[in-house]
């Protein structure tokens, strides 16, 4: 019984990916970068610290973006018609993600150059 609800986690963590990469023009670029980017720092990194925060500063944009697309798939859920609140909850997901490619451009830029 344990096992099975893991399994039923995982399977529906899967079609969540899926769904977004099927569907989220943001999310498919950012997992092609990161196919590239996550063996990148493997050979960018020159210890395993620096390696950690390029690999997991390439994760985390995969990871906002998620949150913020299920974000924006419940508000449409709720209602499909303009409201100050339901933009303003979208825009603060827009930022998250904006915050989330900083944090990687600082992160990358830091560890190359120096």
């Amino acid at each position: 019984m344990f096992f099975k609800k893991i399994y039923i986690a995982f399977i529906n963590s899967f079609q969540g990916i899926y769904k977004a990469l099927k569907e989220e023009f943001a999310f498919k670029i950012e997992l092609f970068l990161s196919v590239f980017l996550i063996p990148a720092s493997f050979f960018i990194g020159n210890n395993a610290l620096e390696i950690i925060l390029l690999s997991g500063s390439t994760l985390f944009i995969l990871l906002v973006e998620l949150i913020n697309t299920s974000l924006e798939t419940t508000l449409d859920r709720i209602s499909l018609e303009e409201n100050d609140l339901t933009k303003y909850a979208k825009d603060l997901g827009s930022g998250a993600v904006l915050i989330s490619l900083i944090l990687w451009l600082v992160t990358w830029s830091l560890i190359v150059i120096y």
